[in-house]
């Protein structure tokens, strides 16, 4: 049976993993008031692109560690559980991208506030998928539609709040990339439960 929390090795990774993240953010962050006089409305450039994307990829990796030394050869029988720790980590990937959006937009207010909340709620919802009881794949579905369809208007159209058409960046794409594969991975591990579901309620109703 499956844990509904994570041991010690597991929670140990996890909680460095995203240790890494926030000492990327917080560096990027302190970089970012360092260049708050150019003109430009974003406080990232190309030349942090790199290390922010370092960042987010070896704080993730790390997480890894724990829950593959500790599950391994029950996430090759499990695909189920498998697909749910993938989605927690694409979870915590676009998480950390969207903390260093929310320097990006630092002289936005809403801007600011939106990648603020969400960011929070990503990495907070990155250690629960994996151990809830309560399966809210569908939720996780549609907040993450939610970013790429905001991503998609802002970059088409000016709207209220934001007021302007948002630049396309690399970060961004990097972010949508993360949340489209998180898409597919949440439709295939709805399908696996529903399967799974009829697989077990098909013995138990013929034995009836």
């Amino acid at each position: 049976m499956w844990r509904t929390r994570p041991n010690i090795t597991e929670l140990a990774f996890l909680v460095c993993g995203i240790l890494i993240i926030l000492v990327g953010w917080a560096a990027d962050f302190q970089g970012v008031f360092e260049v708050t006089s150019s003109p430009s409305g974003h406080g990232g450039s190309a030349a942090t692109f790199p290390l922010r994307l370092f960042m987010t990829m070896f704080g993730v990796a790390f997480s890894t560690i724990g829950v593959g030394f500790e599950n391994f050869p029950r996430i090759l029988q499990d695909g189920v559980q498998a697909k749910r720790y993938i989605v927690a980590f694409l979870f915590l990937a676009d998480g950390s991208l969207h903390l260093y959006a929310f320097n990006d937009h630092l002289g936005d207010p809403f801007g600011a506030a939106f990648f603020a909340a969400f960011s929070t709620i990503q990495l907070a919802v990155a250690l629960v998928i994996p151990y809830t009881r309560f399966r809210l794949n569908t939720t996780w579905l549609a907040i993450t539609a939610f970013l790429i369809l905001a991503y998609v208007v802002t970059r088409t159209i000016a709207i209220w709040p934001v007021g302007v058409v948002e630049d396309v960046d690399p970060l961004g794409i990097v972010s949508k990339l993360v949340e489209v594969l998180t898409v597919l991975v949440l439709v295939s591990l709805l399908q696996s439960e529903r399967a799974a579901r009829r697989s077990f309620d098909g013995p138990t109703a013929s034995n009836r």
